[in-house]
């Protein structure tokens, strides 16, 4: 490898590393809540920390691209500052060979991004989901808790007092039960857990039956009142557990993705919703090689008097792309204007670079 190619890559993936641990660590804080709501939980040490990696995942498939963008950025401001870039283009070495070594990263990046949004992120996204459950089998009163990690979609539940998340006191838990189509509440004065084993007092339940045939003088509604009751822990954690999140498209790998989307067409394409979650995965994919072009176009400067523009436009096309990365979201009824959101800004982006480029290589700026 020619000692310039060295000396670049070093820079540029010195500043990618340093940036990308700033997003790891203003990561760990943001969602240092969550992890605090987990460990109150009563896991142990090993999976609270298992919990907190587990969330690395989830801001690389976006911190890569953007740590590409701030390392190309800062590396050529700086070799035009020092004017190291001119020395170069005055020694004959034009821009093509101080670009080639950067875009070649750029693609590796692409590609470790690109799996990692296909394949890591998903995975960890659906461990830590398991993780949660697993912990709510085991302390269903960790549900109870005000902000759950843990959503109910067709749940009521309120409580009165909570303590160490092993000692609830006037707990009033509503669901509608699948087998009947109907509400089933429960009602107890006081709730609490030791070790195992789930012990209320002064509990009513209430629930209803649906029987083959309407019986004249049958009742329905069934109403139990128990004084004291004890019950298995994960008796009741196994009855608010959901899995219907394992069918969706984000917690599926690549393979899995494409495999359930063609189960759910009987015409061997892909289904809408997932093709519009592997155009995502695309995108934010390719986005490591187009913020890396970016990042080489607009960081160069070649006046004496230094201007603001080159950054102004990159932080602009940045946005631009963030801007439509989020919005394709809200258009999960129409695939072909989702991907078009999705997919279409990386040819503007290198286009606008490109022209960037030219007019430097004519010596406007």
């Amino acid at each position: 490898m020619p000692i310039l190619w060295r000396y670049l890559l070093r820079s540029y993936l010195q500043t990618f590393a340093l940036s990308v641990g700033a997003f790891i660590s203003v990561l760990i804080v943001l969602r240092f809540q969550e992890i605090a709501k987990f460990a109150t939980s009563g896991a142990s040490f090993f999976k609270v920390l298992l919990f907190a990696l587990l969330q690395i995942p989830y801001i690389l498939p976006l911190a890569v691209p953007i740590s590409c963008l701030i390392a190309t950025l800062l590396l050529f401001q700086r070799l035009s500052g020092t004017h190291e870039l001119t020395a170069l283009r005055t020694a004959g070495v034009g821009l093509k060979t101080l670009a080639t070594p950067l875009l070649f990263a750029g693609f590796l990046l692409t590609l470790i991004n690109f799996t990692i949004a296909s394949e890591l992120s998903p995975r960890c996204r659906s461990a830590t989901k398991q993780l949660v459950f697993e912990m709510a089998t085991s302390n269903p009163l960790f549900l109870l808790q005000k902000d759950s990690l843990v959503k109910f979609k067709s749940a009521y539940y309120d409580i009165g007092k909570l303590k160490d998340n092993t000692h609830a006191q006037d707990v009033l838990f509503v669901v509608k039960n699948s087998s009947s189509g109907r509400m089933t509440a429960l009602s107890a004065k006081e709730l609490s857990i030791h070790k195992d084993l789930l012990t209320g007092k002064h509990v009513t339940f209430i629930s209803s039956v649906d029987p083959k045939r309407d019986l004249p003088g049958f009742d329905h509604l069934i109403i139990e009142n128990q004084e004291e009751m004890q019950t298995k822990a994960v008796t009741l954690g196994q009855f608010l557990h959901t899995v219907d999140w394992k069918a969706s498209y984000e917690y599926l790998s690549l393979r899995q993705l494409l495999a359930s989307g063609l189960i759910k067409t009987s015409t061997y394409s892909l289904s809408k919703g997932a093709q519009i979650e592997l155009c995502r995965r695309l995108s934010i994919g390719l986005a490591a090689l187009t913020f890396t072009l970016v990042g080489l176009s607009f960081g160069i400067q070649i006046s004496r008097n230094r201007s603001k523009k080159g950054l102004v436009g990159a932080i602009g096309l940045a946005a631009f792309f963030l801007t439509c990365f989020i919005s394709a979201k809200s258009f999960h009824s129409s695939a072909g204007i989702a991907a078009a959101i999705f997919l279409l800004p990386h040819p503007l982006i290198a286009l606008l670079s490109l022209r960037s480029l030219k007019r430097l290589l004519r010596g406007i700026e």
